[in-house]
C-alpha cells in the first residue's frame, strides 16, 4: 500500500512540474518588434527559439515515457493485488457455510473496499495519464503551428521582395495584400489575438486571392483556439474546408477534433481524426490521428 502511495506522490509531483514548464512561452515579442534586425535574421531568430521549444518537448516526451512505464508497472501490481482478493473472497465465500458471526460479514466488507479502491485508483491513473498525452499532443500542435508560421513569413517575404523588383508589372492591390497578411500574422505571433483577428477577417472581406484567403480563415481558427473559445474555433476551422485547393485542410480538421476533445465530446473527435485516416493518408497528422483513435476507446 505505501508503494501505491509513492507512485501516486510521483506522479503528481510530475505533472505538477509539466504543468509549469507547459506555461512557459516563447517571447516573440522581442525578436519581432525589434527595428535593429532583418526579416531573414528575425526568421534565424524565430527558428533558433523554436529549437530551444522542440528540445523542451523532447524533455517531456522522454518523462511521458517514464510515467507509462511507471503506469503499467503500477498497473500490473493493482492486478496482481485484485486477483489475489478476488481469490480470498472466493475462499470466504466457500466457507461461508460453516463460519457464522460478524467477523466473517466484517472481514468480506473490508475486502470488497480494498478492491473498489484499488479499482478507482488504477482508473485514476488511466485518466491522468490521458490527459498528459492531450497536454503533450496540443504543445506538439502550437510548435507546428510556429513551424507552420515561420515558413509562411519567408514565403511572403520572399513575395514581397519579387514584387517590389517587379513592381512595375504586379497590381499593388496584391502587394498591399500580402503586406497586410504579414502584419496579422505577426500581430498573432505577438500573442495580440484581438488585433491579429480583426485584422483577418478585414483582409477576408476585401475578397482576396483563395491561396491567401484559406491561410487567412485558418488563422482566424488557430486565434480563437488559443482563445481557448473551442465552440467558435470549430465553426471557423470548418470553414477552411471550403476552399478546395487549400493545403490546410487536414491540419483543420486535426483541429476540430482537439477542440471536440476540449469540449470532452470525444464521439465527435474521433469522427474528425478518423476523417484524416480515411482522406489524408499523406497527412502529417495521419499518425497523430491514429494515435487518438486508439487512446479514445
Amino acid at each position: 500500500m505505501n508503494k501505491i502511495l509513492f507512485f501516486i506522490l510521483i506522479l503528481f509531483i510530475s505533472c505538477s512540474s509539466k504543468a509549469e514548464s507547459v506555461k512557459k512561452s516563447i517571447n516573440f515579442d522581442q525578436v519581432l518588434l525589434s527595428e535593429s534586425l532583418s526579416d531573414t535574421e528575425k526568421l534565424m531568430n524565430l527558428q533558433i527559439q523554436l529549437s530551444k521549444q522542440q528540445d523542451q518537448m523532447l524533455n517531456m516526451q522522454k518523462e511521458s515515457f517514464s510515467l507509462q512505464s511507471s503506469f503499467d508497472s503500477l498497473k500490473i501490481e493493482n492486478d496482481s493485488i485484485i486477483y489475489y482478493l478476488e481469490v480470498q473472497i472466493d475462499s470466504f465465500r466457500t466457507e461461508q457455510s460453516m463460519l457464522i458471526g460478524p467477523e466473517f460479514s466484517n472481514n468480506i466488507i473490508k475486502l470488497y473496499n480494498k478492491v473498489n479502491i484499488l479499482e478507482d485508483r488504477a482508473f485514476f491513473m488511466d485518466s491522468l495519464y490521458f490527459e498528459l498525452v492531450t497536454d503533450m499532443v496540443i504543445i506538439e500542435n502550437q510548435i507546428s503551428s510556429m513551424e507552420n508560421s515561420i515558413k509562411e513569413i519567408d514565403a511572403i517575404n520572399k513575395k514581397l521582395n519579387t514584387e517590389l523588383k517587379s513592381n512595375e508589372t504586379m497590381p499593388a492591390e496584391n502587394f498591399d495584400y500580402s503586406y497586410d497578411y504579414k502584419v496579422a500574422h505577426q500581430m498573432y505571433m505577438r500573442g495580440d489575438y484581438d488585433a491579429s483577428l480583426i485584422k483577418f477577417q478585414n483582409l477576408l472581406e476585401k475578397n482576396i486571392d483563395e491561396s491567401l484567403a484559406d491561410n487567412c480563415q485558418f488563422w482566424i481558427g488557430q486565434i480563437l483556439f488559443s482563445k481557448k473559445d473551442y465552440i467558435n474555433a470549430i465553426e471557423e476551422f470548418k470553414k477552411v474546408l471550403i476552399y478546395n485547393d487549400s493545403n490546410k485542410k487536414s491540419e483543420s480538421i486535426y483541429k476540430i477534433g482537439l477542440s471536440y476533445i476540449k469540449l470532452d465530446n470525444t464521439t465527435e473527435a474521433k469522427k474528425m481524426f478518423q476523417q484524416i485516416i480515411n482522406n489524408y493518408p499523406k497527412s502529417k497528422y495521419f499518425s497523430k490521428a491514429s494515435e487518438f483513435i486508439l487512446t479514445l476507446r
